[in-house]
């Protein structure tokens, strides 16, 4: 996955602009290939954790920032009873900031990846409570576009895990809808470790007394001199440090994943429209609608496959690994030509209750779950 982060600096000004900006480095689950800076920065500095650089723009500069971006899940040895723990401190750090007005979805005006922060801070204060270590993670989610995301990394009595509480949430309501971007759609799994689907910039709080280029120290006193930022930020003087105007972040699947998801998106949409043609009559089943309905989900093996088999080898989650199973059965059997009502019986059955059960779900965590969006 190629990403990329490109940030202009906002025209006219009389002065140049100060970008801070986290620069990414190999950790557990991501490793960075050919990275490239459009332009030297004017200081540098690495911490555990962290790197920092700032740059001066002038005005109508540019600065990009593009490297090679590979991940991997990194899930902990799984127990059944491992992640009590972890649970019983997101909720309890949930019950607390929803007595204080918290909206897990963020609201309309909310700043992207604000509310999965503000989570993971609560959380992280509940650990600091039971003497447990811990920092948050600033990061981008990497599932259909880069959105800011923040976690946790805990020091529990049985090891370090990546906790991440939003994710937990989330999976509350639907699991099965993260099937289709090859995640394992179980909410304990974020209580222990991670999918990969993501990209690190470092922890957070950043110190003001970490950030090069400070000429000043009394600069960062206005926001009492620790940071977040994904993963840049602007000193402007007399305003302190603020997000940056004009920035753009793009990850684009390259190499053998970019063509496999281009042949499986090609072989989706003439696999459905073969589909939508045989069941209203107008073209005879078998032959090519058989082909490609046949061969979109040999592609959608690799994608999901070992996600659902991580389901399948659980005995609570086989019921919705099952699921997709019947349901690309259920339409093969249409494009083959099965003159049975059998298969077709067990679609809507399977589709129906997968809704059913997605709608009560939805209903039942609607003031507590996040968003899916």
């Amino acid at each position: 996955m190629r990403f990329r982060v490109r940030y202009r600096h906002p025209a006219p000004t009389d002065r140049p602009s100060r970008l801070y900006l986290m620069l990414p480095a190999d950790r557990p689950g991501q490793r960075i290939h050919d990275a490239r800076l459009s332009r030297p920065p004017r200081e540098r500095r690495a911490e555990p954790g962290r790197a920092l650089a700032c740059f001066e723009l002038e005005p109508a500069a540019e600065l990009t920032l593009d490297f090679e971006l590979v991940t991997e899940a990194t899930p902990a040895a799984y127990r059944e009873d491992a992640p009590r723990s972890v649970q019983d401190l997101i909720e309890e750090a949930l019950a607390r900031l929803l007595e204080e007005g918290y909206r897990p979805g963020g609201g309309e005006d909310a700043e992207p990846g604000a509310a999965a922060l503000t989570l993971a801070l609560g959380v992280l204060q509940a650990a600091h409570e039971r003497g447990w270590g811990g920092e948050v993670v600033l990061g981008h989610l990497l599932l259909s576009e880069p959105v800011p995301h923040a976690w946790c990394r805990l020091q529990t009595p049985t090891g370090t895990v990546d906790c991440d509480p939003w994710f937990y949430l989330v999976l509350q309501g639907a699991p099965d809808y993260w099937l289709a971007y090859g995640l394992a759609p179980r909410a304990e799994d974020y209580l222990l470790g991670h999918e990969g689907r993501r990209v690190v910039w470092g922890t957070a709080p950043v110190p003001a007394s970490a950030l090069p280029c400070l000429a000043d120290p009394a600069e960062g006193s206005e926001t009492e001199g620790f940071f977040y930022f994904w993963p840049d930020v602007v000193w402007a003087s007399g305003a302190g440090f603020l997000p940056p105007a004009n920035r753009e972040l793009a990850a684009v699947e390259s190499g053998t994943a970019a063509a496999l998801k281009g042949a499986l998106a090609a072989f989706r949409v003439a696999a459905f429209a073969g589909l939508l043609l045989v069941a209203l009559g107008l073209v005879q089943p078998g032959g090519w609608t058989l082909l490609a309905y046949a061969s979109y989900a040999a592609l959608l093996v690799p994608v999901q496959g070992p996600a659902w088999w991580r389901l399948l080898q659980r005995p609570s989650a086989r019921e919705a690994a099952l699921e997709p199973l019947l349901f690309h059965a259920a339409f093969l059997a249409v494009v083959a030509g099965w003159n049975t009502v059998l298969p077709q019986t067990v679609f809507v059955l399977t589709w129906i209750y997968r809704r059913a059960r997605t709608l009560w779900q939805g209903y039942r965590d609607a003031g507590r779950r996040p968003d899916r969006s």
